[in-house]
Parts: C-alpha cells; structure tokens; sequence
C-alpha cells in the first residue's frame, strides 16, 4: 500500500514530487526516470499526449462509447458482474496460461494493457509477494480495477497509466513483463519496435517478456489476416507477424521461442473448428494465422 505525500503539485506542467512510503514488508518503490507524472486516487499518470497514435485515439474513442454503455449498467446495480460475465472466457483462458509467467512469487511483474487488470489482482492473489505493476493507457480503466481487487481481496503494489513506447520506469526493473491479448494493440503499421525497445529497456538481466494468446499470421497472409480482424472491431486490430517480431527481437540480443496455442474453446463456431482443426494438424499451426504465446529473455 502507498500513502502518497504532495509536496509540489503543478498539474498545468504534469510535475508532481511525492515521498512514497511503502507498508508492504520491505519491497521498494521502482525508480522512475523523471518526475513528469501526476497521482490520481493513488493512480500514477505519465502520458504524453502528442505521441498518441491514430490507433490509439481510435481506440480511445471506442473505449469512451463503451463508457456510456458501462454508466448506464452501473444505474442498474450490475456493471461488475456484467464486467466479469463479459470477460469470463478470457478470464478462464489466462487462468490456464498464468503458469506460462514462471513466477516462483517474489519477482517485480509488469502488465501493460492491462485494461481493469483483473489479471494482474489474479497474479498478486496467487503469489501476495509479488511486486506487481498494472498498467493501461486509459485512466477509467484502472479505477474500475478496484472492485476487481475488492473481489479477489487483494491490492496491487502500483498503478499507471502510460504509453507503451514512452514507459516512465528507469532501466532494469522488472522481472516479468507481460500482456495478454493486448500486445498486437501495441504497435503502428505492425512496427512493434519502439514498444519491445522500452520493454527490454526496463527488463532485469535473465528477466523475461511473455506475451500471451495473441493472434498472429504467416508474412504472406498478412494482408488477409488483418483485413479479417478489423471486418468488426471494437478498436483497430492488428496482427503479430513472427518472423518480424523474431528478426527485432535477436537483434537487441535476447533469446526467442514461440508456443502456438490453438485453442478452441470460448470461440464463435466457425472459428472453433478452425482451431480444432488446426489443434489435430500441427503443421498448419505455422503455415495458417494462429493464436500463440511468445517468450523473450534478456541475455
């Protein structure tokens, strides 16, 4: 828990100096690399406006008509369990992808994009000793994660809103950095670049970045793939391209490996047998677009 102490707010400048005084045993506060962040209902904000992209206010729009929605749910008395309702295969599929992490339980965790990161209260009720960090683009979405912590009797250690190319953390201060079915949001113009830069810029050495269930697809369907994801979407889609991913990754020294995850439950019925299908028939798992879970380590 923190208890946050404003001794010089300047709100117009986004420069706010805190003395932090941390209850939680003998855990201490990440480094930050400047002072350029703001606190809001003990939310930490370090986002700068002019390097949102085109996707990311796309996605910001999309997210604020989905709040009108939630208002209207919350009148009624049921927003949290529509919420968690909503989220349930996703809920359930993380669940079963948690142990990928390889947490022993007192490594300092990371989630970007966490959205209401339910994941993260899910990470810091199995493993209390975690450091755990949430983390979204979109402040209403981490003051929802309160009634996630409330159900799960839990607390996470920090909460920021940020960019995912612009993180405001010194480097080399994570142990597990991770997203689950956020990472393809993460880039422009399936560049992924400047955001797995900042990722590996702020990984401990031997420390690992695990993305999970994302969508992905051979370079030569790529075209085909992305025109698919965005027939109907939410906020702009995109899809991770393995090899491009792969080539940037080895070049900024760290180890790579893929586990394709074809999982075929919690989806519509075309799309299950397509992922039953490629479950039965492996070698379509790399020739076709396929759900997969990366792993990259820090030499």
């Amino acid at each position: 828990m923190h208890f946050f102490i404003n001794i010089n707010n300047k709100v117009k400048k986004y420069t706010v100096v805190y003395i932090y005084i941390l209850t939680n045993g003998d855990a201490d506060m990440l480094t930050v690399r400047n002072n350029n962040f703001r606190e809001h209902e003990g939310i930490l904000y370090y986002l700068n406006d002019a390097i949102l992209t085109e996707s990311d206010q796309k996605e910001i729009v999309a997210h604020k008509n989905f709040e009108e929605f939630r208002a209207v749910q919350s009148h009624k008395g049921n927003d949290i369990f529509d919420a968690i309702a909503f989220r349930s295969p996703s809920i359930n599929t993380f669940s079963k992808l948690m142990s990928r992490l390889q947490l022993s339980g007192n490594e300092t965790v990371l989630e970007m994009g966490g959205g209401f990161c339910w994941a993260s209260a899910l990470i810091k009720r199995e493993y209390p000793n975690t450091y755990v960090v949430g983390s979204d683009l979109i402040l209403s979405n981490l003051q929802y994660t309160e009634k996630f912590e409330k159900i799960l009797n839990t607390h996470l250690d920090e909460k920021w809103v940020f960019h995912c190319c612009e993180l405001p953390f010194e480097a080399e201060q994570f142990d597990r950095i991770f997203a689950f079915e956020a990472f393809h949001h993460f880039g422009e113009k399936n560049d992924f670049s400047k955001t797995l830069n900042e990722m590996i810029r702020v990984l401990k050495p031997q420390g690992k970045i695990i993305l999970l269930h994302e969508p992905t697809s051979p370079k030569y369907l790529y075209n085909w793939a992305y025109k698919r994801v965005n027939s109907n979407p939410y906020a702009e889609e995109d899809v991770l391209v393995l090899s491009k991913i792969k080539q940037y990754v080895t070049s900024q020294k760290c180890n790579f490996s893929v586990e394709f995850y074809p999982d075929y439950e919690h989806r519509g019925f075309t799309e299950s047998i397509y992922y039953y299908t490629l479950s039965k028939l492996g070698i379509l798992q790399k020739l076709l677009p396929c759900s997969v879970n990366i792993f990259i380590e820090k030499n």
